[in-house]
């Protein structure tokens, strides 16, 4: 029998870039050695539908079919969720972005690695392609580009959605997938894949399976910088108090938190020094990293998505997490902390709508 892998998309009013994702998907070719069935699962966040314009371009006869979905309630961890709920019986789906393009031989590269490696999780780098007259320092950082930062076949702590492929094993075991606690901050995929290790389950990376994205302006700004950097912290620490409440875990994050601005403060002096704009950016992302970690002790995070979905709410975040966790404003519990050994499987929200 083929082994059958669907392509996860969740998109928000994005139709260019989706259009140009699934064209760069059509295109992929396979192992040449393998029996594989790909399809393609497109979630489209936006309630009105707005997808569908684009989904009626590619009818019958291409490559690879497309089922497509609406999930009306606003949020990453619901699209994310409805994603894994329509591929639950493939033996493996791939998380990628829809505003990433994959040029030739990306499909080739990450499921050769899956099967050479037998690892749980394979997931490669993501190059960012700059608009005209990006700011310098975008050019020298590594911010928008991940390529080189591990040889392939490493085996990583933690992954994210935007290029990764995921064996059913492991979203059968680690349900629910995406909590809704990270409906607008992002991170939910951290959380994700941080108890899919602490789980047991390998997560390999492949350097040749990388995928381009669109840097859009917004996203060239320090001012952009700094707050990822402080949402990045923040999520990382929600997320490990999260699987592992307690005061161990307080003063683990605490620590770390602490330890990134120390060291922020050496990069600062050694840039200053040494005239080095790398390791100037780096103090930057690791400082305001380092105080993202610290708010998120208490909960706090910035809702960067929270405007792109039209969120009668404050942007710039700010407000106590806690209260998003009581099933991220909607109604049931939403406490997934992993307590020991507990299984996940049975919590209220281990299906999502």
């Amino acid at each position: 029998m083929s082994t059958s892998v669907a392509i996860a998309v969740i998109t928000f009013r994005r139709p260019a870039l989706l259009r140009g994702l699934l064209t760069s998907l059509q295109a992929q070719e396979l192992p040449s050695d393998g029996d594989y069935a790909i399809r393609i699962v497109v979630v489209d966040n936006d309630a009105d539908g707005s997808a569908a314009r684009v989904l009626k371009e590619f009818g019958d006869g291409t490559p690879y079919p497309i089922e497509s979905v609406v999930e009306a309630e606003p949020g990453i961890p619901f699209a994310r969720e409805r994603s894994v709920e329509l591929c639950w019986n493939d033996d493996a789906l791939i998380f990628v972005d829809d505003d990433e393009v994959a040029p030739p031989g990306w499909l080739k590269a990450l499921l050769t690695a899956w099967e050479s490696s037998g690892a749980d999780v394979v997931t490669g780098p993501v190059k960012g392609n700059l608009p005209p007259g990006a700011p310098p320092w975008n050019h020298y950082s590594d911010v928008h580009d991940s390529t080189g930062k591990h040889p392939t076949g490493e085996e990583l702590r933690k992954a994210y959605t935007n290029n990764t492929l995921v064996s059913r094993r492991v979203y059968h075991s680690v349900t629910p997938g995406f909590h809704p606690a990270f409906r607008y901050t992002g991170s939910s995929d951290l959380h994700f894949f941080l108890r899919v290790h602490r789980a047991g389950f390998r997560i390999v990376w492949c350097e040749e399976a990388w995928i381009a994205e669109e840097v859009p302006v917004g996203r060239t700004t320090l001012r952009w910088l700094v707050r990822r950097a402080f949402r990045s912290g923040s999520g990382d620490t929600i997320s490990r108090l999260l699987i592992r409440p307690g005061a161990i875990s307080y003063v683990l994050v605490l620590a770390y938190a602490s330890a990134r601005v120390i060291s922020a403060i050496g990069f600062a002096l050694a840039g200053l020094l040494l005239g080095r704009k790398t390791h100037l950016l780096k103090a930057v992302r690791r400082f305001f990293s380092g105080v993202g970690s610290l708010a998120g002790i208490v909960g706090i995070n910035h809702d960067e998505y929270r405007e792109r979905h039209g969120a009668d709410h404050p942007t710039d975040g700010g407000g106590a997490v806690p209260g998003d966790l009581d099933g991220g404003e909607r109604p049931g519990s939403a406490d997934v902390a992993d307590q020991g050994d507990s299984s996940l499987a049975d919590h209220p929200d281990a299906r999502l709508p």
